[in-house]
């Protein structure tokens, strides 16, 4: 079976090229994009112009893909300030635990010497 692409759901050409004052003139549909990047699939940069209603799909999918990127990076700074917060918890906990010895220490010293 042949395939083709419909017309547009818009009613429009993508581009018509009309003459007008004996020179021709370009019609391009504002919907009618150019879009470039690197197909995730394949590796392969892409350099294509297309409706940007039939780009929709694509891109969400691309924009859903990011947002989970920026979600796991997110996670994991979050994850390494959690472990930093408790590793300096800990270092004021010993720290207060070692200066309350240090100063019981000097209380029972100042009272046996009196």
């Amino acid at each position: 079976m042949e395939i083709r692409i419909a017309e547009c759901p818009l009613g429009a050409k993508c581009e018509n090229v009309k003459i007008e004052n004996e020179k021709p003139v370009l019609y391009r549909c504002p919907w009618y994009v150019k879009v470039r990047g690197t197909d995730v699939n394949t590796g392969e940069e892409n350099d294509h112009w297309g409706c940007a209603i039939a780009w929709m799909p694509a891109l969400s999918v691309n924009t859903a893909n990011e947002a989970r990127k920026g979600v796991a990076a997110t996670e994991a700074f979050r994850n390494e300030m959690v472990k930093q917060g408790a590793q300096a918890q800990q270092v004021l906990y010993v720290t207060a635990q070692q200066t309350l010895l240090k100063e019981a220490r000097e209380h029972a010293y100042n009272d046996c010497a009196r």
